[in-house]
C-alpha cells in the first residue's frame, strides 16, 4: 500500500527470496516474456480513476488525476439495487503530481457498486467493492471430518454422490461434529479430455455432474476409479431423468436456469464438448471463438447439463441443511480445456503457466499447468468473474478455504520454454482481491481459511490475521524437537492435508519408499529419510507418553493434545481413524504412474460410519474439545 489506501502497483520481481533464504534473480528473458504476457506499456500514464476503487467499512476514498485538478467533482453511486447517490465533493488536494482525493460524505452499504464523476466535460467511472475492513468473528464449531468426496462409496446407493456426502453430514451431526470438510465439488472433464484432479476444474462457477445424486446404483468398492466410465454412466443416467421430466418440473427447471448467470453457455459448451470430444483450442469456428450458434447442439444434450446443476444446487442444499458446516477448497486455477478458460479467456494470461521455485519438496520447481489471472484485465472487469466464483461457493460453504492464498499477492509465472526454476514472480492488487472475497464472505457470514503452508512471506501471514482470516495449522509440518509447536487460535488445525500421506503411512515411512519409487529420490538419500523419520517418530512417541510400535494410540494422544489447543477447529481425516496408509494423491507424479484421485475409500459408508473404533477416536475429540478448545 501507498498509505492512501491504493492498492501496490502491478508488476514484476525481478528476484525473490527462496526458502533457504537465497536471493534468486530469474534468467533476463524470462523477465521479458513476463513483461511481454502481461501486455503493458509501462510508459502509460496511470488512469484518471482507478477501475477498482475498496471502500473499506463503506467509507470511499478515490484517487483521482487529472493535469488541472477541478475545484469540485459530482460524484453518483449507482449501488446493486439500483438506488443512486450523489454528492458534489471538493477535492483534497494531499498527493503529489497533479492527484486529489476524493471522499463521499456518507458510508456505503455492503456490495459491488459503480461510481460516476464527472468535472466539466470529463467523465470517468470505476468499481466500487464496499467490504469490511476485517471480518467479523463468527463462532465456529471446535471440530469435524475431512472426507474425500471423490472416494465416498455406499453399498446402497455407489457412489461418490453428494447424497453419500449428506449421509456423511447427518452422520457427523449425530457424533457431536460440526465442520464437515471435502476437496472441490466442482465440474471437472471426466470424458474427452479427462483430467480428474478436482484442483483443475472445469470450471469454478459450475458443479461436478458426476456427483449428482441419480437413484439407485451398483457398489463402487474394488480398484480405481473409472472416471470416463463413470462420467459416461452417470450422464447417461441425467439424460433418462431430463427426459422423463414432466411439464411442470421443466418449466421449474428453466425458471431457475433463467437466473443463473452464464448456464446457458456452460450447457452447450459441455453438450459441445460430448459432440467434439476435443479439446475447444481444436473446435471449428466459430465454436473456438465462443459462439454456439443455435442448432449446433441437441436440445436434450444441452437440457440435461442444465438440469444437473439444478439437481447439484437442491442436493447440497440438503448436505447444508443437515446442521453441520461444509468446509469447501477454492481451487487456485481452472483447467485450460474448461468452460472458465474458454468463456473468460480475456481474464487468463497467455503464454504462462503457474507454479511454485524450487524448494525442499520439488528441487526442481513445480509447474501447475494452468493459465494466472491476468492482474489489468481482472481488475477491468471488477473481479465479476472472481466474485461470482467466491459466491458460488459461499451458496454451499460455510468455511471456505482459499488454495495458495499467497497468490492474493503475488503468484509464480513460468513462461513457455522455461523450466519451472526459471519462473518470475507478478505482483498483484492484493488490497482488491482481499476486498474481493472479504465482501462475498461477509453476505454468506463464512469464515475464510487461508493456506498459507510452505514458503510464505510474513507479510502475506500478518495480513491474513489482520483481516481476520483463518490460516491452517498441518502437525506433520510442525514437528521440531521431541513434539509440535501448539496451533494458534485462529487456525484449522489437522494432522495431514489431501497432499500429505496419511498419519499411519507417515508413521511407518511409506511415503519415502514412494519418493524413491517415482520421484527420483536417491537409495542413499532415502536411507538418511528413513533414519531421520525414525528418530522423529521415537522421539514423538515419548512426548506423546506412547511405544512407537502404536501408531494408533499415537494418533489419539495427538488429537486429545490438538483437542486441547487454541486451535478454532480441529479436523480429522475420516481414513486416519482407521490407519489408512494409501495417500489419494502424490504430488509430482503423472496419473499413469500413481491413481491419483482415483483410490476409492477401503470402507463403504455404511461400515465406517458403523465403526466403533472411528465413532471412539471422535469422542475422545469431542471430549478434549469441550475440556479445552
Amino acid at each position: 500500500m501507498d498509505g492512501h489506501g491504493n492498492p501496490r502497483p502491478v508488476g514484476v520481481q525481478r528476484a525473490y527470496w527462496d526458502v533457504s533464504g537465497r536471493l534468486r534473480r530469474p534468467p533476463p528473458e524470462a523477465v521479458h516474456a513476463v513483461e511481454r504476457a502481461l501486455d503493458a506499456d509501462p510508459h502509460e500514464p496511470p488512469p484518471a480513476v482507478e477501475p477498482v476503487v475498496v471502500a473499506w467499512d463503506g467509507r470511499l476514498r478515490a484517487r483521482l488525476r487529472a493535469r488541472r485538478l477541478p475545484d469540485r467533482v459530482a460524484c453518483a453511486v449507482l449501488l446493486e439495487d439500483g438506488t443512486e447517490l450523489g454528492w458534489r465533493v471538493v477535492p483534497t488536494r494531499e498527493l503529489p503530481d497533479d492527484q486529489a482525493m476524493l471522499r463521499l460524505p456518507e458510508l456505503l452499504p455492503l456490495g459491488a457498486h459503480r461510481l460516476r464523476l464527472a468535472a466539466g466535460r470529463e467523465r470517468w467511472q470505476s468499481v466500487v467493492l464496499s467490504a469490511p475492513r476485517r471480518l467479523p468473528a463468527v463462532p465456529a464449531p471446535g471440530w469435524g471430518v475431512w472426507v474425500p468426496s471423490h472416494a465416498l462409496w455406499s453399498q446402497k446407493n455407489g457412489g461418490p454422490d453428494f447424497e453419500a456426502l449428506r449421509r456423511a453430514a447427518a452422520w457427523l451431526r449425530e457424533q457431536g461434529g460440526g465442520v464437515l470438510g471435502t476437496l472441490p465439488l466442482y465440474a471437472g472433464l471426466l470424458d474427452e479430455p479427462c483430467e480428474p484432479s478436482p484442483y483443475l476444474p472445469a470450471s469454478r462457477l459450475f458443479w461436478n455432474e458426476l456427483l449428482v445424486h441419480t437413484g439407485g446404483g451398483s457398489p463402487r468398492s474394488g480398484g480405481p476409479l473409472d472416471y470416463r466410465q463413470a462420467f459416461r454412466d452417470r450422464r447417461t443416467r441425467l439424460l433418462e431423468l431430463w427426459r422423463a421430466c414432466g411439464d411442470r418440473e421443466r418449466q421449474e427447471v428453466e425458471a431457475w436456469a433463467a437466473g443463473q448467470p452464464w448456464l446457458t453457455e456452460y450447457a452447450a459448451f459441455r453438450a459441445l464438448l460430448d459432440l467434439q470430444r476435443r479439446p475447444w483450442r481444436q473446435w471449428p469456428e466459430p465454436h473456438r471463438g465462443g459462439l454456439v450458434p443455435e442448432g449446433s447442439v441437441d436440445p436434450d444434450a444441452r437440457g440435461l447439463y442444465t438440469y444437473a446443476q439444478w439437481l447439484a444446487g437442491r442436493q447440497l442444499e440438503r448436505v447444508a441443511f443437515e446442521g453441520v458446516w461444509v468446509y469447501l477448497d477454492l481451487p487456485l486455477g481452472v483447467h485450460p480445456d474448461g468452460f472458465d478458460a474458454w468463456r473468460f479467456r480475456g481474464l487468463f494470461a497467455d503464454g504462462v503457466t503457474v507454479g511454485a521455485p524450487p524448494d525442499p519438496f520439488s528441487a526442481r520447481g513445480q509447474d501447475w499447468g494452468f493459465a494466472p489471472p491476468h492482474p489489468h484485465r481482472v481488475r477491468e472487469d471488477g473481479y465479476a468473474y472472481l466474485r461470482a466464483c467466491l459466491a458460488r461457493a459461499f451458496s454451499v460453504a460455510k468455511m471456505l478455504r482459499l488454495d495458495h492464498v499467497m497468490a492474493l499477492h503475488r503468484l509464480y509465472w513460468i513462461p513457455q520454454g522455461f523450466s519451472a526454476a526459471e519462473g518470475v514472480y507478478v505482483r498483484y492488487p492484493a488490497e482488491e482481491l482481499y476486498a474481493a472475497v472479504m465482501l462475498e464472505a461477509a453476505r454468506a457470514g463464512a469464515v475464510v481459511v487461508g493456506e498459507d503452508l510452505g514458503t510464505v512471506p510474513n507479510e502475506v501471514r500478518r495480513e491474513l490475521d489482520k483481516r481476520g482470516f483463518w490460516r491452517m495449522y498441518v502437525l506433520l509440518f510442525e514437528l521440531v524437537g521431541p513434539g509440535a509447536r501448539e496451533p494458534g487460535r485462529n487456525t484449522v488445525a489437522s494432522l495431514g492435508t489431501h497432499d500429505t500421506p496419511t498419519f499411519a503411512g507417515f508413521w511407518e515411512g511409506l511415503d519415502i519408499a514412494e519418493r524413491e519409487r517415482l520421484l527420483g529420490l536417491g537409495a542413499e538419500a532415502a536411507q538418511v529419510e528413513r533414519l531421520r523419520r525414525a528418530s522423529q517418530v521415537r522421539s514423538l512417541a515419548r512426548w506423546l507418553g506412547v511405544s512407537s510400535e502404536d501408531p494408533r494410540g499415537a494418533l489419539r494422544a495427538l488429537f486429545r493434545w490438538l483437542g486441547r489447543s487454541p486451535a478454532a477447529c480441529v479436523l480429522a481425516s475420516v481414513e486416519d481413524l482407521w490407519g489408512e496408509t494409501e495417500r489419494h494423491h502424490l504430488p509430482g507424479t503423472p496419473s499413469h504412474a500413481y491413481a491419483n484421485w482415483r483410490r476409492r475409500m477401503r470402507y463403504a459408508l455404511e461400515d465406517w460410519t458403523q465403526s466403533e473404533e472411528v465413532r471412539e477416536v471422535l469422542a475422545e475429540l469431542r471430549r478434549a474439545r469441550s475440556a479445552g478448545g
